[in-house]
């Protein structure tokens, strides 16, 4: 049967990459051996030593590892493989290409330790590293198997560090259009809601959204920067990359010399909004500024010294000071979104007795856990990536009932459950009942755990609050609807039980884990 023209060239290119990728030959014998079929060959228009490579894979395959796209192969003929190649990965797959399948990857590659590199970022992508020297020096593991592998040995649910990729951000979808309506009209926002509730995620996936759109965007952690002056030169440098970035001219800093390194000789707090200001006016669109830990900023709550917090609290108080006179002059300004866990900072119109500058200078936000369906969407899509199945919705039940839809609480007891799973069963189907084992853990890093670091982290910062849940979850019925019937006539008693998600609107536990652990 004569080929079409199609298949020509997909030869042509198969053949090319046999001759130029050390182990592709070896790599496509893989494929072949399992069934799967190659629809694209692809050398990297940027970089001869990068090809994408598309890969159907056989019927049973797909059902096995409930994988029914194409899977996107890198290969890279790197001997040492950094995270900027897997950020590759990621950013082909954010292309939205319908066809490919968005929750897994192959990379091939001669460096042994990029299987190690992947599993630091497992929960952000599923990503199969195949070293290509091991295929040129030996007998060859088949494709299935090193699928089914990283699947058991990779736990996605284990995650604590912030969300950095696309990929592995769910649900958020009212946030991120909240966030970026607000942006788009260059106003203030303040998120806020309990650790480990997602909000330096947002921050992420939303910044990364707004750099895509060609927005100038600088970000800041006052955590890490502990100083005032380091919150100045921070932005200042930041600033001037972005002039930089974008071809403005530089202006005549103070503060910087013209290639952005800090001048020894001069005192930055002096002129650090003066040459802020120049470099607004060399930046062509408004500056878009997100603040992580913005609490750090306020003394009574700052793990910093409380004289550099206060000093914080100058220089943002200074910002909204430069805001509100480039609005007044016509001239594109900041738009800030922040994140922290306490809101006092705009929520308290006193510091100490007097005026505090940044009252209501922000609009509040609150990250409450997410809803039942986006919790859902995030267990079986991570739980795809480890070849487990949630098709039971009893399973969903339970999670969103005894977590309410906290992902840190979430993910663990499914980390937790996961370790339940028959050896190298694939796909495992969790019941209920591995979720319930989970759950009835106990010990340092158990899902019930960090249930009580919940409540610990929310009784210290609202200990008053806190303090209302014994009688609002009490076991006398007459003892409970009094103290629901006080909170409704006082709202301003308990108003962040349900902002954070401890309660329902109702008063009732919405982590239903937690409520043992306050009444006992």
């Amino acid at each position: 049967m004569a080929s079409t023209r199609n298949q020509i060239v997909l030869a042509e290119h198969k053949r090319t990459f046999e001759q130029r990728v050390a182990g592709g030959r070896e790599f496509n014998k893989l494929l072949r051996d399992m069934g799967a079929e190659p629809q694209r060959f692809e050398e990297d228009r940027y970089d001869r030593h990068r090809w994408w490579i598309y890969i159907t894979l056989p019927k049973h395959v797909r059902e096995l590892f409930d994988i029914h796209l194409d899977v996107l192969c890198l290969s890279a003929a790197y001997e040492r493989v950094e995270p900027r190649i897997l950020n590759l990965v990621s950013e082909r797959l954010r292309a939205h290409d319908t066809r490919v399948d968005p929750d897994f990857a192959i990379l091939l590659a001669p460096d042994p330790a990029a299987s190690d590199l992947v599993r630091r970022r497992r929960g952000q992508l599923a990503i199969l590293a195949i070293d290509t020297n091991e295929l040129l020096n030996g007998p060859q593991i088949g494709l299935r198997e090193r699928i089914a592998k990283i699947m058991v040995s990779h736990d996605h649910y284990d995650l604590t560090l912030p969300i950095t990729e696309p990929a592995a951000f769910y649900g958020r979808q009212d946030e991120v259009a909240e966030l970026e309506f607000t942006l788009d009209r260059g106003q203030a926002v303040g998120v806020f809601g309990l650790r480990k509730a997602g909000k330096t995620s947002l921050l992420n996936f939303v910044s990364q959204r707004r750099i895509s759109s060609a927005k100038p965007v600088a970000w800041l952690d006052i955590s890490v920067l502990q100083t005032a002056e380091a919150f100045q030169l921070d932005i200042l440098e930041k600033c001037h990359k972005l002039v930089q970035k974008y071809g403005g001219k530089q202006p005549r800093l103070m503060t910087l010399t013209r290639d952005g390194n800090p001048n020894p000789s001069v005192q930055i707090g002096s002129y650090w909004i003066r040459d802020l200001n120049l470099l607004l006016d060399s930046i062509p669109d408004r500056l878009e500024l997100f603040i992580d830990e913005i609490d750090q900023a306020w003394a009574g709550r700052s793990n910093l010294e409380s004289e550099e917090a206060i000093a914080v609290l100058r220089c943002l108080t200074q910002l909204r000071g430069l805001i509100q006179s480039r609005e007044a002059e016509g001239k594109h300004g900041i738009a800030m979104v922040c994140a922290g866990v306490d809101p006092a900072i705009f929520e308290s119109p006193l510091i100490d007795g007097r005026d505090n500058m940044l009252y209501k200078f922000a609009r509040l936000s609150f990250l409450s856990p997410m809803s039942r369906d986006e919790m859902a969407e995030m267990v079986r899509s991570l739980g795809r990536r480890m070849g487990l199945r949630y098709s039971d919705h009893r399973t969903i039940d339970f999670l969103f009932r005894e977590f309410g839809g906290h992902p840190l609480l979430t993910r663990k007891a499914c980390s937790t459950a996961a370790r339940s799973r028959p050896e190298n069963e694939i796909p495992w189907h969790v019941p209920v009942s591995a979720l319930e084992g989970a759950l009835a853990k106990t010990g340092p890093n158990s899902p019930r755990s960090q249930v009580k670091d919940v409540l610990d982290s929310f009784t210290e910062w609202f200990g008053d609050e806190a303090a209302m849940l014994p009688l609002l979850w009490s076991d006398d019925q007459h003892e409970r609807a009094d103290a629901q019937e006080w909170v409704r006539s006082e709202p301003d008693m308990a108003s962040h039980l349900v902002s954070y998600g401890i309660t329902d609107e109702d008063w009732n536990p919405r982590i239903h884990a937690m409520r043992s652990l306050v009444v006992g």
